[in-house]
């Protein structure tokens, strides 16, 4: 690559030289030279495209490779986000983070650093032939000019920063709000509407003012640098006028060089400015990302494979920057085999924090939760997630198949297995028609058949716990009973808790046998308790 830019600097930066040979060659009579000329002129256009094409085919190919490996390393980081940090997948500014810090990585190794390369290699080829043609002197003084002048356009360039980090804000908060706009597209009270659009509006006008901003302040810049060339132009220039014949030559080759300086040094106050805003986008996505750390142990433990589980809550507490300010949690969770076992409690006592734990989603100080008599934050949490199945209350459901859907709880699940586990959930019909596409968040499915294929998927999974975190949530009074019937056959055969706001007697058969626990508040203690 630097081959072919050493080439292609060498090509951009001739035609001064050429200029000042065709004209000493006229002031000198000889005539002849206009052919050689043409013809030297014609194969350095034939030359630049290949050069410049090929420079640009090797630059492309690697910095596609690195693109493909920062986005690589940026969606198997966000994939992989705990429980609390995870929510900002769902931020719409978040989102806008990560896709501006893309595009600022492509545009960087796309076109900035090899641009960057190229006018540094021209400037040197500039200050080479003028050095060779006319002199020392005019070769060191188009390098210190250059090197003036650069100096200048960085200064101004990064005098800006702020109004750009002012801008990327603005812009990142607008599209987040429009994001969450989109989301939440209910019909809504007009007087929510209007303060809704006024609040867009603020937003806007803001962004706008921003951007305002920016261009007086790089209008202003322009006029300055205008200036600066002028003047600089005007010196350089008149120290070679003269009437000697050679003069003309001097002059018109140094005044090529001096244009093609100019707009090199614009270019590069350009990419600095592409450089910078690359560094703003990328500084935002880390801000937002948390390094995860402490390393993890027992990834064999033999602490699963039993049909009775005992999760011991000891004054548990989140490790996070509000969790002194919650109650702590503390009691015994029993989950048995052959029972339906069942969690409720008040709306926003815990519950889902409380599976979550159990799964090592959210974690606490040591020796505040015990599986089994073992420490909780002592396991792996590959293991914790294979292990203990979760059915959330936001099902997760993609816009693909059926079958895709279900693969997603056991990638190399077998289509018998996949048709036992649907069977098994009520969901029969599907099973000759799997490439059914269930739309954006399950949408073409009913609501019970969104919970139904979720609770498949976590029968896929295969795991020794299956929580279902409010599954009777949205629906109405057959299909809760339905489901409820369901999920006390799958009971017989998998350790199942169910979450529920709901007392168990009300949805599941009086004959069935339910492990019944309640969360209640205790001043500042939440304790669990086992009423079977």
């Amino acid at each position: 690559m630097v081959v072919f830019a050493c080439l292609s600097a060498i090509l951009n930066t001739s035609f001064g030289a050429m200029l000042k040979w065709l004209t000493d060659g006229f002031q000198h009579g000889k005539l002849d030279v206009l052919f050689p000329f043409i013809a030297l002129f014609a194969l350095q256009r034939f030359l630049l495209p290949i050069t410049g094409a090929s420079g640009t085919l090797i630059s492309g190919r690697l910095s596609n490779r690195i693109e493909n490996d920062i986005r690589t390393s940026w969606y198997e980081y966000v994939v992989g986000l705990d429980y609390d940090s995870a929510r900002l997948k769902n931020s719409g500014e978040y989102q806008k983070k990560i896709q501006e810090a893309v595009f600022s990585v492509r545009v960087l190794l796309n076109s900035t650093l090899r641009s960057l390369l190229s006018i540094t290699l021209e400037i040197i080829s500039i200050a080479s032939f003028t050095t060779i043609f006319v002199g020392w002197g005019a070769g060191l003084s188009l390098l210190f000019f250059a090197a003036v002048y650069s100096a200048f356009v960085i200064y101004v360039t990064k005098k800006r920063v702020p109004v750009m980090r002012e801008i990327a804000q603005s812009d990142a908060e607008c599209a987040a709000f429009m994001h969450d706009s989109f989301i939440n597209s209910g019909a809504v009270s007009p007087d929510l509407r209007n303060s809704r659009v006024i609040q867009h509006g603020v937003l806007l006008a803001r962004l706008e003012g921003g951007k305002n901003n920016n261009s007086r302040k790089l209008f202003i810049d322009s006029v300055i640098s205008s200036v600066v060339c002028l003047i600089a132009c005007f010196l350089v220039l008149i120290a070679y006028y003269g009437p000697g014949v050679d003069s003309t030559g001097a002059v018109i080759m140094l005044a090529t060089g001096l244009a093609q300086l100019i707009v090199q040094i614009n270019t590069l106050g350009l990419n600095y400015r592409n450089i910078l805003s690359a560094r703003i986008d990328i500084l935002r996505v880390s801000e937002a990302l948390k390094i995860k750390g402490g390393a993890e142990v027992n990834a064999l433990s033999p602490v699963f494979g039993a049909k009775c589980y005992e999760f011991s809550f000891q004054n548990f507490r989140t490790v996070s920057v509000d969790a002194n300010e919650s109650p702590s949690i503390y009691g015994v969770l029993s989950i048995n085999s052959g029972v339906v076992n069942t969690l409720s409690g008040a709306s926003g006592i815990g519950k889902s924090t409380v599976a979550r734990a159990m799964r090592g989603e959210i974690r606490s100080a040591t020796r505040q939760l015990f599986l089994n008599g073992m420490d909780v934050s002592s396991l792996n949490a590959d293991l914790l997630l294979r292990k203990i199945g979760y059915v959330s209350q936001d099902n997760v459901i993609f816009n693909e198949s059926i079958l895709q859907n279900l693969n997603y709880g056991k990638h190399d699940a077998s289509r018998r297995d996949i048709v036992e586990s649907l069977s098994k959930v009520g969901m029969q019909k599907f099973s000759d028609n799997l490439e059914y596409i269930v739309g954006e968040k399950g949408g073409r499915l009913s609501s019970g058949e969104r919970q139904r294929l979720v609770i498949a998927r976590g029968l896929l999974q295969e795991c020794d716990i299956l929580i279902l975190d409010e599954p009777f949530s949205g629906l109405d009074e057959d299909r809760a009973y339905d489901l409820a019937g369901t999920i006390a056959d799958l009971s017989n055969d998998t350790c199942i808790l169910v979450i529920m706001h709901q007392r168990p007697e009300v949805l599941f058969d009086c004959d069935l046998k339910i492990n019944r626990h309640v969360m209640e508040e205790f001043g500042d203690r939440i304790k669990i308790t086992n009423r079977r």
